[in-house]
């Protein structure tokens, strides 16, 4: 079965809670204070099943009184669609506007209208508020059926079914493979049972014994137990009610708008870069909803409708996520949209020049904002709720290793990589220390060393990059290791690289023939081959394998190779047991 979470919206006493309970048989006025004042004041849940289509609509009815705006907003804040109604005798409300208002805000661009109470207006009233409710539906741009109901006559109610069994058709279960969000609407204890939190699953899907997080408590708990209206489950999903049975959370210190979440699928702030039209002024105390956490904070001004939100207390939202802007009063103000979570750069002249990005293509965007630190899909991940598209990362950073690096973050980076050995090499020409370079470029080792790649004329000696026909490479510190361990004779490479030399020494010492490779293990300095050479020629035109043991006072492990190495050189000639210098 799928589940979509709805909510009614409409001006107090125009029937919404009467109208649940027609469609669901559930009174969703459960407070005392509700009953003796007969209005809502509280959100109310209920449910209703469309066996034929596999799903249950979840419906939130909140409060229609101006008074009780903020308890709208937190109803408001997670559902899919609207049950907007409207009394056909009164006609679009205050309330109704401002109810709806709220919803475009949040996304909500689906619904059903319903004019209620007609038994006690005539045909051509009814037809007045027809007309009145769809003119203001298209100022909305909204598209809702508009559907007639009277709850007492119980005219309209099959009706008002099947338009929202037409419109539930319509609503994707894309947001069941995100990470879980739970938004909790109350916590309390049940006997033999512990800590209950009940809210809406708004996204993912969560099951008997998974770990989650409460935030912005930051505590980890185990699900005992699952719950939909009162009945056991081993499973929720989004667009679900939900009860979550957490005994290791303490029920006190969970409010109104607390998430539930998805280990490591998240990143908590208290600065955000949200877009807005709402006319806000920067330095401001504003109350803002994010989801149903109502937080306070100060906007900075970007431009072009873009601000830096510093929020009075942590929040755990996505790019993406709708927010609902109050005045102190509470009034509403209007709406806006997650465009960065958790900024890493806050530089006003940065975002700025990056807006396209930020609007556009996030990915392109966090890629240079994290520069040297690199980016990696499960970070994006969190950011945004879904895995970052790959070919947006491909065509828009390059992978070294784990992390993708933004293209053009890391062409800036060469060019200030080459201009920087450049300046350096002349003051140090022995090589310029790898450790210094991260720590000037503020790069790790894995970047550094693709950066490297890229620039010509440079070679790695160790821990030193030295310009690749240096004459001082013997000043280099890892050369004259090499040449001492050396000690005039040969060696072999495992014993060099086990005593701490790199590979890149021995491979440019080669290169530069300071250091002369024989066969596939052994390693002789230039001046000992010098040495031995200027010894084999004492020994006249040709020589053979004995007389050239007795000469250089070799075994056969260093001797063969060394006479094979000097025929690979082109210097002799084996003819039969004997060799011929060439030249």
């Amino acid at each position: 079965m799928r589940y979509v979470l709805f909510a009614t919206a409409g001006h107090v006493d125009h029937g919404k809670t009467s109208l649940i309970k027609s469609l669901t048989g559930t009174d969703t006025d459960r407070l005392p204070e509700e009953k003796k004042r007969g209005l809502s004041i509280d959100i109310g849940f209920a449910y209703l099943d469309f066996p034929r289509i596999g799903v249950r609509l979840e419906l939130i009815d909140v409060p229609g009184h101006e008074r009780y705006i903020k308890n709208a907003v937190a109803g408001l804040s997670s559902v899919e669609g609207l049950l907007l109604v409207v009394d056909a005798g009164e006609g679009v409300m205050p309330q109704t506007v401002e109810h709806v208002k709220v919803a475009v805000a949040l996304g909500v661009r689906r619904g059903v209208a319903v004019l209620t109470k007609i038994d006690r207006v005539d045909e051509e009233l009814l037809e007045i508020a027809r007309e009145e409710l769809r003119e203001f539906l298209r100022k909305e741009d909204l598209d809702f059926p508009i559907v007639p109901v009277s709850v007492k006559e119980g005219e309209g109610l099959d009706e008002l079914k099947g338009r929202l069994e037409e419109v539930l058709m319509g609503v994707d279960e894309a947001k069941v493979e995100r990470p879980l969000r739970v938004f909790v609407d109350s916590s309390f204890v049940v006997r033999g049972y512990g800590t209950v939190l009940r809210g809406s699953c708004v996204e993912g899907r969560v099951r008997e014994g998974d770990r989650v997080v409460v935030e912005p408590l930051g505590v980890w708990a185990r699900v005992r137990k699952l719950q939909n209206h009162g009945v056991f489950v081993k499973e929720a999903v989004a667009g679900e009610r939900v009860a979550l049975n957490l005994p290791e959370v303490e029920a006190s210190a969970v409010e109104r708008g607390f998430w539930v979440l998805e280990p490591d699928s998240y990143e908590r702030s208290s600065v955000l870069l949200i877009g807005s039209d709402g006319h806000l002024r920067p330095g401001k105390l504003y109350t803002f909803f994010m989801g149903m956490r109502e937080v306070r904070g100060r906007l900075g001004s970007v431009g072009e409708g873009v601000y830096t939100l510093r929020t009075m207390g942590d929040v755990v939202v996505r790019r993406g996520d709708r927010f609902i802007v109050l005045n102190p009063e509470g009034r509403f103000l209007g709406g806006g949209e997650v465009l960065h979570p958790k900024p890493r750069v806050l530089k006003k002249r940065f975002i700025k020049s990056h807006l396209r990005s930020l609007k556009e293509c996030f990915e392109a965007y966090v890629l240079l904002e994290e520069g040297g630190e690199g980016l990696t899909p499960s970070f994006l991940r969190k950011l945004t709720g879904r895995l970052p598209s790959e070919n947006v990362l491909k065509k828009e950073g390059i992978r070294i290793g784990e992390r993708y690096y933004s293209k053009i973050f890391v062409e800036r980076l060469r060019e200030r990589l080459e201009t920087l050995l450049r300046q350096e090499i002349v003051k140090r020409s022995y090589g310029v220390e790898r450790a210094w370079l991260c720590e000037k470029l503020s790069v790790k080792e894995e970047l550094l060393s693709f950066l490297l790649s890229l620039v010509r004329g440079f070679v790695r000696v160790g821990e030193y990059i030295v310009e690749e026909g240096s004459e001082d490479i013997y000043r280099n510190p890892e050369v004259k290791k090499v040449i001492e361990l050396m000690g005039g004779g040969f060696r072999e490479e495992r014993e060099l690289l086990g005593a701490g030399v790199s590979k890149e020494v021995l491979s440019l010492l080669v290169r530069r023939r300071l250091i002369h490779r024989l066969g596939d293990y052994l390693l002789l300095p230039d001046e000992s081959l010098k040495v031995y050479i200027k010894k084999l020629r004492e020994l006249g035109d040709e020589f053979g394998v004995k007389e050239a043991k007795d000469r250089l006072g070799l075994s056969r492990k260093y001797l063969i190779p060394l006479l094979e190495y000097l025929d690979y050189l082109g210097l002799t000639r084996r003819e039969g047991n004997t060799r011929r210098w060439l030249r």
